[in-house]
């Protein structure tokens, strides 16, 4: 059968179709986080299981109603979001919150919505639970375990069949926190986008021959689309399988993700840009020569502003591997637009152009200037079938000369209707017209992307965001949202005068942050470098990302306009050039020579034998050097984004923590014990008690007999 020219009347049909025809043939299958297989699918199974739980949904009245699903990653995230759909519902991906700025965004996305259920599976409903009961913006929404529905097989039921223009699943995008959007993505948009991604990144003649010549291996989250339509949804559409792992696998060891790669010959993967550098710098040599990558035609890289130098430094490292450097395939595309507008022919790879800086700067990438400030621009490829894209200035919204740069704007099959519940902003943003131009078919209208970019020989050239939207990990993070977040930090910053902004570094955009500090504040070096620790603790616990540089500059000294507005580009300036007022600068992630390990009194010393106490200060001067801060200005009780430190970070501290201990740790323990001292605490106690299982009963257990032996 050639997928390519099957049309599907809705995702619901292509499983059942998918399901008929290929049965026990292997789907998908999950692996733990040693790399060994912990959970697979076949085509059919999945039909039956999303039914089953499809039954005991429609028992609960949840047809034409939106549904949340806060699964961890893994194979119950799919069966979940099928059943839905079977059922009438409509599928709302999100993710289990791992601290404060989750739990809100999700109680933002459950009212934003108006959810009748959350879904997710019984280790987890309970915490649920609570965080929605205790947070201060009440919402009435239940939670309901998938996992121990129990429905016959033979039972009758009248699977739901959805008509092809019905929103599919609601896509919230990763922007601002206060205020969630969700793209409605509709069976149609989505069959087209597959069409047009198996144009680009597979050969018609392959897929005529082989079912699985799309055999594909992911670590992105099921909630990411790339991660649910690049990596689920495709290969279901094509009939081939996929390998998934939790994205908190690859970041404690990413070897297991190439070593998949590797030991299934799987044909696609790929991620942001950061992945290829994580790789580059985590994977040792010994690792590396165990690997064969000849087997891997697409790489594909998007979600983040591509790097030149991050491919070649991958390409180069893992070329003994068999890798083929014409395998990366850069790509572009957005929620709005289902996933895919853009993308490198297969087998072309990398295609990059020399621009002058400065002539970026002013908007046209073909001015030649004398200058030796130059970039390397990644293309983004060619347009997909049936995409037009037009490059507009984003204040008059007419079509800019060619050459030019301005915002992106896409006519597309797969352009989503709109955000859901908000008719007069997706007019504005789904629903934009082309001023003054002959050229433009009469009725046509555009999505407007917030990318700035242009057109070159019929090849996508992305340049920034229109919107300074500041992109760490694949992950978009307003930088407005950033420099607020520091603010509230402390009364000796001014508000509304900070700056955010990325610098590109070895290891990808990293974060950083200028900020004015009060009048005539004098503080010690100690006094400095708390409030610099403390507002990266602050944007790490709401954002998840830790900044590389916090610089406090004099009251008055930020540049702004004469209204003003904050002039982010040219604070950004100043601080490569070295020209801010700075009082003083704060670096993360420096190493320190020396420095004094001050011991911590702790309440949990008590219970402590003397290696917990060994290892309490192991991590303390880990920290220390990490943060680039003396030892006593860490609180251990605070949560590890509390801290400033990311989730990557997160994974270093747990290696050193399981290194010392002789245990491996489950990367889910960081959701229950998310301070230092929490997870020492939990250790002593497990160790001394013999219990392994780290279920939530036995959480709950010694949480009590913890805070009665602190009690007494």
């Amino acid at each position: 059968m050639n997928n390519e020219m099957q049309e599907y009347t809705s995702l619901v049909d292509m499983l059942f179709s998918q399901s008929d025809s290929l049965g026990e043939r292997l789907f998908a299958e999950f692996l733990g986080e040693d790399g060994s297989v912990e959970s697979t699918l076949s085509f059919s199974e999945l039909y039956s299981e999303a039914r089953s739980i499809a039954v005991g949904l429609a028992e609960k009245g949840v047809q034409g109603k939106n549904v949340i699903l806060l699964y961890p990653p893994g194979l119950e995230y799919i069966k979940a979001f099928f059943a839905c759909m079977c059922a009438g519902a409509t599928p709302v991906p999100a993710y289990p919150p791992m601290g404060e700025k989750d739990i809100e965004r999700l109680i933002r996305i459950i009212k934003d919505c108006d959810a009748e259920l959350i879904l997710s599976q019984s280790l987890l409903t309970p915490m649920i639970q609570y965080w929605i009961n205790s947070n201060a913006e009440k919402t009435d929404v239940a939670c309901f375990s998938t996992d121990t529905i129990a429905i016959a097989s033979d039972v009758e039921f009248a699977v739901f069949k959805p008509h092809i223009d019905d929103v599919a699943f609601l896509q919230y995008t990763s922007g601002s926190t206060g205020h969630p959007k969700g793209v409605m993505v509709s069976h149609r948009n989505l069959i087209e986008n597959f069409k047009s991604i198996a144009q680009c990144f597979t050969d018609k003649n392959k897929r005529d021959l082989d079912k699985d010549c799309y055999k594909t291996v992911i670590w992105l989250p099921p909630f990411h689309d790339m991660g649910l339509i690049g990596g689920i949804l495709m290969p279901l559409y094509l009939g081939s399988s996929v390998t998934l792992m939790s994205p908190l696998t690859f970041l404690k060891t990413p070897y297991i993700w190439l070593k998949a790669i590797s030991d299934r010959k799987a044909n696609v993967s790929g991620g942001p840009n950061f992945s290829y550098q994580y790789c580059v710098k985590k994977i040792t040599p010994e690792q590396r020569d165990s690997l064969d990558l000849s087997h891997w035609d697409i790489a594909f890289n998007g979600a983040e502003p591509i790097q030149a130098a991050s491919l070649r430094n991958f390409s180069e490292y893992f070329s003994s591997t068999g890798f083929k450097n014409n395998a990366f395939l850069p790509c572009y595309g957005l929620a709005e637009a289902t996933l895919f507008v853009a993308g490198s022919p297969q087998g072309r790879g990398m295609l990059t152009r020399p621009t002058c800086l400065d002539a970026l700067a002013i908007g046209d990438s073909k001015k030649k200037m004398v200058t030796n400030k130059r970039a390397e621009l990644v293309s983004s490829g060619v347009l997909a079938s049936q995409t037009s894209v037009e490059i507009v200035n984003p204040s008059t919204n007419c079509r800019v000369e060619h050459g030019k740069i301005g915002e992106i704007w896409v006519n597309s099959p797969s352009v989503c209707a709109g955000y859901w519940g908000k008719p007069q902003y997706s007019e504005r943003v789904f629903r934009a017209k082309i001023k003054n131009d002959e050229n433009t078919t009469e009725g046509m209208s555009y999505l407007r992307t917030g990318d700035l970019g242009f057109m070159d020989d019929g090849e996508l050239f992305v340049t920034g965001r229109l919107k300074e939207v500041v992109i760490i990990a694949g992950r978009n993070h307003y930088p407005q949202d950033l420099e607020l977040s520091f603010q509230k930090s402390s009364e000796d910053v001014r508000k509304g005068c900070g700056a955010a902004f990325t610098v590109s570094g070895a290891e990808g955009e990293q974060l950083v942050v200028v900020q004015e500090v009060s009048k005539a504040l004098t503080l010690s070096d100690d006094g400095w470098a708390k409030l610099a620790l403390k507002g990266a603790g602050e944007i790490s616990s709401r954002h998840g990302i830790s900044a590389k540089s916090i610089v406090l500059i004099a009251a008055g000294s930020l540049p702004k306009t004469s209204s003003g507005k904050i002039q982010r580009v040219d604070a950004k300036r100043q601080y490569e050039a070295d020209q801010l007022n700075v009082v003083y600068s704060w670096g993360n992630k420096k190493s320190r020579q020396g420095g004094r390990i001050n011991k911590v009194e702790s309440k949990v010393v008590s219970i402590l034998g003397e290696s917990q106490q060994d290892l309490q200060e192991k991590m303390l001067s880990w920290l220390a050097n990490h943060l680039n801060v003396d030892s006593h200005l860490l609180d251990l009780d605070l949560t590890f984004s509390e801290l400033g430190l990311d989730s990557i970070d997160a994974i270093a501290l747990v290696d050193l923590l399981q290194d010392f201990i002789g245990r491996t740790i489950p990367a889910t323990e960081l959701l229950r014990y998310p301070t230092v001292n929490a997870l020492i605490k939990h250790f002593s106690i497990v160790r001394h008690r013999g219990e392994l299982d780290g279920s939530i009963q036995n959480f709950q257990t010694i949480n009590i007999e913890s805070e009665e032996n602190e009690a007494s």
